[in-house]
């Protein structure tokens, strides 16, 4: 007597719709961050806003990034503003914000 047992799995597919659910509210918490640094960064010229992008390192990673060539004092502003004392850390106060509310995105 022989007994065959054939086992499928959807697994690939768990796996694939999770990814892509998580790279959607990984990107969702990078905007808000985005948005919430613009709110809080200095914006004497709106150089350093308008500097502001989202960088996709990796399938559920994100990095948001302020200055550029035009713009070389972002970190600089993010560490030290005697003008404007109330933006220090304007990115990562934004970065916290939405770490706060976490539950939020990863339902």
């Amino acid at each position: 007597m022989s007994v065959t047992v054939k086992f499928t799995s959807k697994m690939k597919q768990y796996i694939s719709s999770e990814q892509k659910r998580l790279d959607s509210s990984v990107l969702r918490m990078a905007i808000d961050i985005h948005r919430q640094a613009i709110i809080l960064a200095p914006k004497d010229t709106r150089a350093l806003v308008n500097s502001g992008h989202i960088n996709k390192q990796s399938q559920t990673g994100y990095s948001v990034v302020f200055g550029d060539s035009q713009v070389r004092y972002a970190r600089r502003r993010h560490f030290e503003n005697k003008k404007n004392p109330q933006t220090l850390k304007y990115l990562e106060r934004a970065g916290d914000n939405v770490v706060k509310n976490a539950g939020k995105y990863l339902k």
